[in-house]
């Protein structure tokens, strides 16, 4: 290889690492979702943008690596840091992160990862970045002792996991930390077909699994509309109201909508309610690929008033979002305990308020992408004590999909993230049906 085409490998190395690190800072110092930090970040940059897919997916890889093993990797470097990792540095402290992430989860060459580390950062941090990363990786043994010891979840939510599901715990971990989760497609018609056009595998009657999907909007059917993304474990609940043809449905916190097209799909005539702008506009556009048209109002549903009632309404309510650590590791580092008390409070009003809007003898599904009981079972059984004229409806085993290790014996339908282990996992859920009795 001539030493000009080196040069400009190594500098392109160079500047995926250096967007990973701002990335990575936007994610953990500001609280950006790791999808918005980085299609701000590429739509931002020039230069970003017009990096090959595949120096691209390599950035996205190196981020999300980072997130899933953030707490091991800080443990790691504590034990070599001679200062407490809050004394280093933040750029400093990052580098020295996703050195660790590159040398011993994504197996990165010893020398890519100190040399691109050294020209990342500065004169001034040049001989401690270089001396530590050549330290950590002559001693690979200790290191990967050290990291085989240490939690990969933070402390506050691996205590409430081993408090909440102390016979499962360790199964949800496992299940959270798959590299590189699998996309899910729902598929308006012929499933089969697309299953081949795209190499995927058929996981139910109109969803498909893709397991290295590259550039979702360049696959073919995207410009179309023949399919959009949506994680199987959030196809569930649509599925459990039995939508009949033109029968009208409230979809409430509908955004990106994902529910909204599924039931349009089934024949459903769909008012779509956010109080998210942005992810309203997402909505739009999604619903105008797949050629789908709905009723959308931008409102915060507490704010909501209408003469008219609905016989179905679905509820997927703003929350913590734990069960989607596999595909969102940046969860467990921007949530703390007090997040899930705040939310479970907006649950409570807001199903206060959808079942206002809910007809007499009407159906609601509330559901949450959450492993938190507070935003699950305890928040159902807040409700039906609240609610005298509200009846628990049981999910039946006949309307699980026979794959799904799911649980319903309180009669609600609890999923954890490793109800799909032998297809690649899955997002974690809670389910539950509730009838509006006279």
């Amino acid at each position: 290889m001539n030493n000009l085409k080196k040069n400009n490998i190594n500098k392109h190395g160079t500047y995926t690492r250096k967007k990973a690190i701002e990335i990575l800072v936007e994610i953990l110092e500001k609280n950006k979702p790791l999808d918005n930090a980085f299609e701000v970040s590429t739509k931002r940059s020039l230069h970003f943008s017009k990096l090959i897919n595949e120096d691209k997916s390599f950035c996205r890889l190196l981020i999300s690596t980072t997130l899933r093993n953030l707490t091991s990797i800080d443990y790691l470097l504590s034990k070599f840091l001679s200062k407490p990792l809050d004394k280093t540095p933040l750029k400093i402290l990052m580098i020295l992160r996703i050195n660790v992430a590159q040398s011993f989860f994504l197996k990165t060459p010893d020398h890519a990862v100190v040399n691109t580390s050294v020209e990342l950062c500065g004169k001034k941090w040049k001989g401690l970045v270089n001396g530590l990363s050549r330290e950590i990786l002559r001693n690979k043994e200790k290191a990967k002792k050290y990291l085989s010891e240490s939690n990969k979840i933070p402390k506050w939510l691996l205590n409430r996991w081993k408090r909440d599901w102390a016979k499962n715990y360790s199964d949800i971990i496992s299940g959270h930390l798959n590299l590189n989760p699998p996309i899910d497609l729902y598929v308006k018609n012929d499933t089969d077909y697309w299953a081949k056009k795209l190499n995927g595998k058929k996981i139910g009657n109109n969803s498909i699994r893709l397991y290295t999907p590259g550039l979702v909007s360049r696959l073919e059917g995207y410009e179309d509309g023949e399919w959009w993304i949506q994680d199987f474990s959030s196809q569930i609940p649509v599925n459990l109201l039995d939508i009949q043809n033109n029968e009208d449905v409230l979809d409430l916190c509908s955004a990106p909508g994902g529910k909204t097209a599924q039931l349009i799909s089934l024949g459903a005539n769909v008012t779509s309610i956010d109080n998210n702008k942005k992810r309203l506009i997402r909505l739009e556009q999604n619903l105008k690929r797949l050629k789908y048209e709905a009723v959308i109002k931008n409102k915060d549903i507490r704010n909501f008033s209408s003469k008219k009632t609905w016989p179905k309404i679905i509820l997927d309510a703003p929350c913590s979002s734990t069960g989607t650590l596999r595909r969102n590791p940046e969860i467990m580092h921007q949530k703390k305990d007090r997040d899930i008390l705040s939310l479970s409070k907006l649950q409570s009003d807001l199903l206060d308020k959808a079942w206002d809007l809910l007809k007499e003898r009407g159906t609601l599904i509330y559901c949450t992408c959450s492993l938190e009981k507070e935003e699950g079972e305890y928040q159902i059984k807040n409700f039906l004590k609240r609610k005298k004229n509200s009846l628990l409806d049981k999910i039946n085993e006949n309307e699980i999909d026979k794959k799904l290790k799911a649980s319903n014996k309180n009669k609600w339908l609890r999923i954890f993230p490793n109800s799909l282990d032998h297809e690649g996992g899955n997002d974690g859920f809670f389910i539950a049906r509730v009838k509006k009795i006279t």
